[in-house]
C-alpha cells in the first residue's frame, strides 16, 4: 500500500545519567538479621528456600538487595518473624527501626542508579477504540474494528505497562485496516442524507424450523400464522430469531435504529412439576436484543460479534411493544432470543412429554420391532405422529408476534463524524486540505503541529489526486498514515531534554488517559497551551471535572480489572451442568458490574478507602440478587443493596466477580484467592513458586479436601514456609464456590451433591486466627496502611504505566499517611496521586 511511505518511524526516548553515590547500609541491619531470622534462614534449614547467611558475610553486595526487600515486605506484613514458641520477637520499636532503615538503604540504592527510562507507551486496545471515539466521531463499541488486535500483554494486571509493550510489522498492518475502517463510517463524501425507512416482520419472516424432529412434531410458528414460540427447549430454537431476508443486506446505512418486538411471556405458570425447568418461574421470563454486524455472524452457539443491546422483563398478559434505539453500522442485523430460558436441552422437552404429554410421541422403528417380536398388536399408523405437541404444551417460552425496525434517524446531516474532520462540506472536489490535515493532526497528536510538520502528508494528498485518484481516497489514505503514525499510537511523555517534569501537553495527555482512558479534549490543550494545565489549583480543577464527565466510566472499568484482575474472569469459565445459571443469568457480566458500580460509588462518593473491605451493602440487580439469595431485588436495573446484617457479602470479598476470577471454573484454591489479597490488596505477592515443585492438580472426584491436598504439599521443604504465608489469606474465603455462590460443604464424590464441611480456620505467621470473611476483613481493615500503599501504587502504575521503585517509595508512603491522617476517602486519593510529583515526572 502507497499509505506505508507516510508512516513515521519510530523513535523511543529515554534518559541517561551517571551513577551517583553508593548506599551505606545501617549496621543495625545485619544485627537484626542476625539476632531473629538467621536461626531459621541458613545454610542447614534454608527455611522458605532463604538462607541469610551470605547476606551477613558481606552485607554490601548488590545481589542482597532483593532479599532486603523480602524482608522489608515481611516486616511490614508482620509476618517475619513468625509469631511461635521459642522463637524471639523484636520489640516494637525495634522493629520499626528496622523497617526504617531498610527503607531508606534501599531508596538511597535506587536513586544512586540512572533514572528510569521513560518509555513511550502504546495506547492499549480500550484505549486506543476510546481514542477513535472521540477523535472521529464513531461508536467503536456498536462497530468494533480493533477484533484482530493481539491481546494486551499486562504485567502486574496492566496493560499498559510500557516495558511489556510491542510494536510488530503486523500489528502495524491491523492498525491501518482498523484506522480505515473508522474512517469510512466517519465520512460520508457524496452522499445524500438517508432517507428513514421502516420494515416488519412477521412470525413467518423470522424463523423457519422444521416441523418433525426425531419423533416429536410441533410448530414454532402457530398454524394461523400470529406469533412463534421460543423455548420448546429443541436445539432448533437454540440459535438466534431474526428477520432471515433482512439478514441478508441488514440495516443500509450506518446510524440509529429503532428496534421494537411486540412479544409476551406465556406459560410461567403451568400444570408442570417446577423441577422439569431449568429455570426460575418465580420471576419474570426475558427477552433478550443483539446485534450482529453480518449475517455470518448469526450462527447457533457463538458469541462471536454480538453486542448486545438490552433484555426486557415480559409481562404474562396481553402482548406488549419493547422498544429501544441503538446505534448500528451498516450491515447489522437485530436478534432476538428468550435469554433467561431453557436454552439448547432437550430434556425440558423430552420430560414433560413422558410424563404429561405420551400420546404426543410417536413409537420409533426399534420400539415397533421390539413390539412385534413380543407378538403384540402393532396399530399401521404406529411409526405416524398425528399430534402437534406445540397444541398441548403448556410450559414457558417467550411468544413473539412482530419485529419492526425504523431508521437510520440521523439528527443531522452530514453527521457530527464527517463535521468533527472536514466541516459540512461533503463535495470532494471542494476541500481546503491543508487545513484539515492541520485541525486533525493537531487533534491526533494531543498538541499543535506547524504546517512542516504535516508537509508530507499534504504533498501526499496532492501527488495522489495529480495521479488521478480521487480526493476523499486520498486524503482518507492520509488521515490513516496520522493515524498509524508513532506520533498518534504512542504516548510520547519522554523528550530529548533534560526536563524530568512533562510538559503541560505531555500532562494533559497523562490526565486524560488515567481517567478517561482516550484522548485530552479542548478544553485540556486550551490550558495546556496557556500552561495552565502545571498549576496544582488548576490541574486540582480539571481532575475534578474528568471525574465527574461519564467518560470516567472507562476510569472505573479498566483499573478495575487490572487492580483487582478482573480480566481473568471468563478466561476459564465454569461448566454448563453444575453452574447453569452463570450462563442462563448472565452473571458473568452482572457480577463485573456490581464490582463497577460499587467502586464507582466509592469514587463518586469520596468514601473512605476501608469501605473497599468492609462496606454493609453493595450494587446488584434481580439476577445477582438470585445468586446471593438476597430478596425483594428484582429486574435488569443495577440498585444499591444494603445487606443483611448476617450476609456474608459485603465489601469486595464477598464479590461474585473476585471470587470467581480467582478460581477455575471448577473449583477454588486457598492459594490462588491468597496470592490475590496479598497481591491485589495489600500490595505484597508472594515469591513465585520454586521450578522443580509440581503444581496441585485438581481433584476433581471430591474424594479429598483442598486442606488435605494442601497438607500433603506443605510436607515439601521448598513449599512449607510459603504456604504458611499464602493459605491462611484464602482459607476464610472456601465459603464461597468457583462463581461466588455461597456453600457449607465441598461438592460430592464426582461433583454430586453435598461433600465434606468447609473447614475456613487458619492461623497467619503473625499469629492472628480466621475463622471466616469477617475475620478476614477485619485483619485487613488493620492493615489500612498497607490497603492504602498498595491502592495508591496501583493508581500511579495505571497512570504512569511504569510501577514505582523504591525512589519513589518516600512520595508513596507520604501520600497514604496524609490520607490515612487526614481520614481522606477514594476521591482525595485520586486527586493527591494526580498532583503528585510522581504523576507529573516524566
Amino acid at each position: 500500500m502507497r499509505i506505508v511511505h507516510l508512516i513515521e518511524s519510530l523513535t523511543v526516548f529515554c534518559f541517561a545519567a551517571g551513577v551517583g553515590f553508593a548506599a551505606a547500609l545501617d549496621p543495625s541491619v545485619p544485627v537484626f538479621v542476625k539476632r531473629y531470622c538467621v536461626k531459621c534462614h541458613n545454610a542447614d534449614s534454608e527455611k522458605g528456600d532463604r538462607n541469610f547467611e551470605p547476606f551477613l558475610a558481606n552485607p554490601g553486595k548488590t545481589e542482597h538487595h532483593e532479599i532486603l526487600k523480602e524482608m522489608l515486605d515481611q516486616l511490614n506484613l508482620g509476618e517475619m518473624p513468625p509469631r511461635k514458641k521459642n522463637i524471639a520477637q523484636p520489640p516494637n520499636g525495634e522493629r520499626r527501626q528496622m523497617v526504617t532503615a531498610l527503607e531508606n538503604y534501599l531508596a538511597a540504592i535506587e536513586s544512586s542508579k540512572a533514572p528510569t527510562a521513560t518509555v513511550m507507551r502504546r495506547l492499549t486496545r480500550h484505549e486506543y477504540n476510546y481514542t477513535m471515539r472521540d477523535l472521529l466521531g464513531v461508536d467503536t463499541a456498536a462497530a468494533d474494528a480493533t477484533g484482530l488486535f493481539p491481546e494486551d500483554p499486562r504485567s502486574h494486571g496492566f496493560p499498559n505497562y510500557g516495558p511489556a509493550q510491542a510494536l510488530s510489522g503486523r500489528q502495524l498492518q491491523i492498525y491501518i485496516k482498523a484506522a480505515r475502517s473508522y474512517l469510512d463510517r466517519a465520512l460520508v463524501f457524496g452522499q445524500e442524507q438517508p432517507e428513514v425507512q421502516q420494515w416488519t416482520f412477521k412470525p413467518e419472516d423470522l424463523i423457519h424450523t422444521k416441523k418433525n424432529v426425531g419423533t416429536v412434531r410441533y410448530r414454532v410458528i402457530s398454524s394461523d400464522r400470529e406469533h412463534l414460540d421460543i423455548g420448546h427447549g429443541k436445539p432448533a430454537e437454540s440459535g438466534p430469531t431474526y428477520p432471515k431476508a433482512f439478514a441478508v443486506r441488514g440495516v443500509p446505512k450506518d446510524g440509529l435504529y429503532c428496534i421494537r418486538v411486540r412479544a409476551t411471556a406465556v406459560g410461567r405458570k403451568n400444570p408442570y412439576a417446577p423441577e422439569l425447568f431449568p429455570v426460575d418461574l418465580s420471576h419474570p421470563l426475558q427477552l433478550g436484543l443483539w446485534h450482529v454486524p453480518g449475517m455470518a455472524f448469526l450462527k447457533k452457539r457463538t458469541n462471536v460479534g454480538r453486542v448486545f443491546i438490552r433484555a426486557f422483563d415480559l409481562t404474562d398478559k396481553d402482548p406488549k411493544n419493547y422498544e429501544t434505539t441503538v446505534w448500528m453500522p451498516a450491515g447489522s442485523t437485530p436478534f432476538v432470543h428468550w435469554i433467561n430460558g431453557v436454552g439448547a436441552s432437550k430434556r425440558p422437552l423430552r420430560k414433560v412429554i413422558q410424563r404429561y404429554h405420551p400420546e404426543a410421541r410417536r413409537k420409533t422403528p426399534y420400539e415397533v420391532d421390539r413390539l412385534k417380536e413380543a407378538g403384540l398388536l402393532v396399530p399401521k399408523d404406529a411409526l405416524v405422529q398425528k399430534i402437534w405437541i406445540s397444541d398441548l404444551y403448556q410450559g414457558p417460552r417467550v411468544r413473539v408476534f412482530e419485529m419492526s425496525i425504523e431508521g437510520p434517524l440521523n439528527d443531522q446531516w452530514p453527521p457530527a463524524s464527517h463535521q468533527g474532520i472536514v466541516g459540512k462540506e461533503t463535495d470532494k472536489t471542494s476541500l481546503d486540505v491543508q487545513q484539515i490535515l492541520l485541525n486533525f493532526a493537531s487533534k491526533a497528536f494531543r498538541r499543535p503541529v506547524q504546517l512542516e510538520e504535516i508537509a508530507r502528508y499534504i504533498g501526499f494528498v496532492q501527488s495522489q489526486v495529480a495521479s488521478g485518484m480521487a480526493e476523499d481516497e486520498a486524503l482518507k489514505q492520509a488521515l490513516t498514515a496520522i493515524l498509524t503514525s508513532p506520533r498518534f499510537l504512542f504516548l510520547d511523555e519522554g523528550g530529548a531534554t533534560k526536563e524530568k517534569q512533562l510538559d503541560d501537553f505531555q500532562l494533559a495527555s497523562r490526565l486524560s488517559y488515567a481517567l478517561w482512558c482516550s484522548t485530552p479534549d479542548e478544553r485540556l490543550l486550551r490550558l495546556a497551551a496557556e500552561r495552565r494545565l502545571c498549576q496544582p489549583s488548576t490541574l486540582k480543577m480539571e481532575t475534578e471535572r474528568l471525574l465527574r464527565d461519564p467518560r470516567s466510566e472507562a476510569f472505573i472499568r479498566h483499573f478495575t480489572d487490572a487492580w483487582l484482575r478482573l480480566d481473568k474472569i471468563g478466561s476459564m469459565p465454569p461448566g454448563t451442568k453444575h453452574f447453569p445459571t452463570y450462563f442462563r443469568d448472565r452473571l458473568e457480566s452482572a457480577m463485573k458490574n456490581e464490582t463497577y458500580h460499587f467502586v464507582s460509588h466509592v469514587l463518586q462518593g469520596n468514601r473512605p478507602i476501608s469501605e473497599f473491605i468492609n462496606a454493609r451493602y453493595s450494587f446488584l440487580n434481580g439476577a445477582l440478587a438470585r445468586h446471593y439469595g438476597v430478596p425483594d431485588v428484582k429486574g435488569e436495573e443495577f440498585r444499591r443493596v444494603v445487606l443483611p446484617i448476617q450476609s456474608r457479602r459485603g465489601g469486595l470479598l464477598g464479590h461474585a466477580s473476585v471470587l470467581t476470577a480467582t478460581a477455575n471454573g471448577v473449583e477454588t484454591s486457598p492459594v490462588t484467592r491468597g496470592v490475590w489479597v496479598l497481591e491485589s490488596l495489600l500490595g505484597k505477592p508472594p515469591s513465585p513458586p520454586p521450578p522443580d515443585v509440581t503444581p496441585i492438580e485438581p481433584d476433581t472426584r471430591g474424594s479429598v479436601t483442598i486442606r488435605e491436598q494442601l497438607a500433603k504439599h506443605r510436607n515439601v521443604a521448598a513449599c512449607a514456609d510459603c504456604h504458611a504465608k499464602i493459605d491462611p489469606w484464602g482459607f476464610a474465603l472456601e465459603f464461597f464456590d468457583p462463581i461466588g455462590g455461597l456453600r457449607a460443604h465441598y461438592p460430592g464424590v464426582k461433583g454430586r451433591g453435598k461433600g465434606r464441611p468447609i473447614d475456613a480456620f487458619s492461623r497467619l505467621p503473625s499469629g492472628e486466627q480466621v475463622r471466616h470473611g469477617q475475620d478476614l476483613r477485619q485483619l485487613l481493615v488493620a492493615r489500612k496502611t498497607e490497603l492504602t500503599r498498595n491502592l495508591t501504587q496501583k493508581l500511579l502504575l495505571h497512570a504512569t504505566g511504569r510501577k514505582p521503585t523504591f525512589r519513589d517509595q518516600k512520595t508513596v508512603n507520604r501520600i497514604a499517611k496524609q490520607s490515612l491522617d487526614g481520614n481522606n476517602g477514594f476521591r482525595d486519593l485520586v486527586h493527591a496521586v494526580v498532583n503528585s510529583e510522581l504523576f507529573a515526572r516524566r
